[in-house]
């Protein structure tokens, strides 16, 4: 076999196109590497952003919109063609642009115009703060992150504070003055002089004799005093002069008659049913009578609440429970709704259900000092209930009818009455 001698000169050529291939190979690497490098670079950066902006969104931007403009603003309640609901609701109207703030209709109208105009948006509220302003921009231009499984809701009730409803604490007593000593009788007299010392003021002279009678006669009795009943009061010298006469006054038959007309314009008492005819309730004294015995004879509030909501469940045995029954049916009566419209139409229907809506709204108007007739269309702006709330409690007063009912003031004779009657059906 024949070997043919080494060739430099035709070698050549070879080693030089190894080489071009060679270092084309290592440009393509280095060049890919770089790529790659800016690739990752570029989705690292892209995934922080995303990272920002979500969490920008779960932080403050969620809660912004829900708080602020979502009420007005809903898939149900699109004012302005536009809802804030769902993402795609957002971004197919064309009020956002992802990544431009300056080119986002949202971020717009959340701000003053050119002319200094007060923003636009939110309609009749005060306009949003400048933090959360900037949050909304941040929020836009690192991507307007927004999880599609994430469909915003107005706030319930844990959202709020609802300070009014808070547990009561006891604050510390203020310290009064050296000249305010000798006029505290109470601690509620150290607030008022403290409030006083602050604000500059000084405290009235205490009232004689004359004036404190007539206020207290008024207050407890909604009387004036008789002139014997002043002078009397103007010449008793004894330590306890002013005790006796509150206890007297307490002890008035006067003072359950007046303090029951304000339960009785709490609950919309009236001896008459309102609406168009506006007929006489000849049966509905007596739970007028039973307001008044029940402030003179100081029932416990909570035997007195009891009674009216359910007395004939709770105390089957006592008349009160019955009489205060009248506290349910207090409330204005459509009786041409209820007695001439029948029932199966509109009308009827209507008469029944704001009868209903009455019951509820007197019951937490009186005993909670709430509204709650507002969630009877839609979630309350303002007290702690959701229509679901309202439509709960209605459902309790659902199978409530009005009827006159018969009862006996004396236990005893209304046991000889149930007596009486079942001897007559065991004769007939």
């Amino acid at each position: 076999m024949l070997l043919e001698p080494d060739n430099p000169e035709r070698d050549e050529p070879v080693a030089r196109r190894s080489a071009i291939r060679r270092d084309t190979v290592r440009r393509t690497l280095i060049v890919t590497g770089m790529l790659l490098i800016t690739v990752c670079q570029q989705a690292v950066a892209d995934e922080k952003r995303h990272t920002d902006s979500l969490r920008l969104f779960h932080d403050s931007v969620r809660g912004i919109l829900e708080r602020r403009c979502l009420s007005c603003h809903n898939s149900n309640d699109q004012k302005g063609d536009f809802s804030l609901q769902k993402k795609e609701e957002l971004t197919d109207s064309g009020y956002l642009t992802v990544g431009d703030p300056s080119s986002s209709h949202l971020l717009t109208v959340l701000l003053p115009d050119s002319d200094g105009n007060a923003p636009s948006m939110p309609k009749d509220s005060d306009p949003l703060t400048s933090e959360e302003i900037e949050v909304i921009r941040a929020w836009i231009g690192t991507g307007a992150s927004w999880p599609d499984s994430i469909q915003l809701s107005e706030p319930v009730i844990s959202d709020f504070a609802w300070w009014s409803l808070q547990p009561v604490r006891q604050p510390p007593i203020p310290e009064v003055s050296a000249t305010d000593r000798d006029w505290v009788k109470n601690p509620i007299d150290h607030f008022v002089a403290a409030a006083h010392q602050k604000a500059g003021l000084h405290h009235s002279p205490e009232a004689d004799r004359r004036t404190l009678i007539r206020r207290l006669s008024y207050d407890l009795l909604g009387l004036p005093p008789t002139p014997e009943e002043t002078a009397a009061f103007e010449n008793d010298s004894s330590g306890d002069a002013w005790e006796r006469l509150v206890d007297r006054m307490l002890d008035s038959p006067h003072y359950g008659e007046r303090w029951a007309r304000h339960w009785l314009d709490v609950v919309k008492y009236a001896d008459t049913c309102g609406y168009d005819k506006d007929k006489l309730r000849p049966n509905a004294w007596p739970y007028r009578d039973y307001v008044i015995r029940s402030i003179n004879d100081d029932k416990p509030y909570t035997q007195f609440v009891q009674e009216q909501i359910a007395g004939d469940v709770l105390f089957p045995g006592s008349p009160d429970g019955i009489l205060g029954l009248g506290f349910i049916a207090a409330g204005p009566w459509d009786f041409i709704g209820h007695v001439e419209v029948p029932e199966s139409k509109i009308d009827g229907m209507v008469a029944r259900n704001l009868d209903r809506d009455d019951m509820v709204t007197n019951t937490l108007n009186t005993f909670c000092s709430v509204t709650i007739q507002c969630a009877r269309c839609h979630n309350h702006k303002f007290d702690p209930f959701t229509q679901q709330h309202y439509y709960s409690l209605q459902s309790v007063f659902a199978a409530v009818d009005r009827a006159e009912r018969p009862y006996d003031t004396d236990p005893a004779v209304e046991q000889r009455r149930a007596d009486l009657q079942k001897q007559q059906q065991s004769l007939d």
